[in-house]
């Protein structure tokens, strides 16, 4: 008799614990991936809205429109996505420096924000093909005398946190050309508020996007120049390849992404909006 309980109780148990690991089984994954067969394209579907998340300081590709918000070429790329899912758009504005934790995390389904693709990023983040390429520019103040990226030693240099302006100046003064000398690198959560600090001599230079560094230009008048960023031997900074980010290991997602984003690129309207919101943005 206490054996034939003591199975009961066994079996009990077995169902209970059962039934707990499947409760514990019912949200998304803790990489951003969703826990339904259909993985986070189902998941999108079902929730009906498409999760992106930007940092709108980096005109013309996100910033904040006269409407107050988020506009840019990134945020009609993220449009499109959406409306060729057949769901809405939520729109995420955030630092630009958060954004691989937040797609980890899967509290968004996609980075828009003219994120370069490297192979650190990589580690972290899942990639469509670019759709874009820059390079990494000055800006200086148009009665500038510096011309390579060995003039700004012992000068104040303004770089957009967490980019690969703030990587490559962080290098330059760490092991590189400006090693050894003064030089600072001032990291600002938003381009406009360098340029701000540039006009009152805060700063020598600032470094950043080529698209990014001529929208500057253009928005500040006469008061700023730029170009690539350059050395003393006559070498220059390497082009830039542009993404959308995603987290890692849902590789159906990924590559529907890419379909629809490369349609773009081939369609011309990539090129349209950059015209666009190239003109718009420099008018704020």
């Amino acid at each position: 008799m206490k054996n034939s309980i003591k199975k009961i109780m066994a079996i009990m148990m077995a169902m209970m614990m059962a039934l707990a690991l499947a409760a514990c089984g019912g949200g998304s994954g803790s990489e951003g991936e969703s826990s339904d067969e259909g993985g986070k394209l189902a998941a999108i579907q079902e929730a009906g809205k498409i999760v992106v998340c930007t940092d709108a300081a980096w005109a013309p590709f996100e910033y904040i429109g006269e409407g107050g918000q988020p506009t840019g070429i990134d945020l009609e790329i993220a449009q499109a996505i959406a409306d060729e899912l057949g769901v809405e758009l939520e729109v995420q504005n955030i630092a630009f420096d958060t954004i691989p934790a937040v797609l980890k995390s899967g509290d968004a389904d996609l980075g828009l924000a003219c994120i370069t693709i490297t192979d650190e990023r990589k580690e972290e983040m899942a990639f469509t093909d670019p759709y874009t390429s820059v390079q990494q520019y000055m800006v200086v103040p148009a009665d500038s005398e510096i011309k390579v990226m060995e003039d700004l030693a012992d000068k104040a240099i303004g770089t957009h946190l967490g980019t690969t302006g703030d990587f490559l100046v962080s290098d330059e003064i760490s092991g590189g050309v400006l090693a050894g000398t003064s030089t600072e690198n001032k990291q600002y959560k938003a381009l406009p508020d360098a340029a701000l600090a540039m006009k009152s001599d805060e700063l020598q230079a600032i470094v950043c996007d080529s698209v990014l560094a001529e929208n500057l230009v253009k928005a500040n008048g006469d008061a700023f120049q730029c170009f690539p960023v350059a050395y003393s031997d006559g070498h220059e900074a390497e082009t830039e390849e542009i993404g959308a980010a995603m987290a890692q290991g849902d590789e159906e997602f990924t590559a529907k992404i890419n379909e629809i984003i490369q349609g773009l690129v081939k369609e011309g309207k990539i090129d349209e909006w950059f015209v666009q919101h190239s003109e718009a943005a420099s008018k704020l």
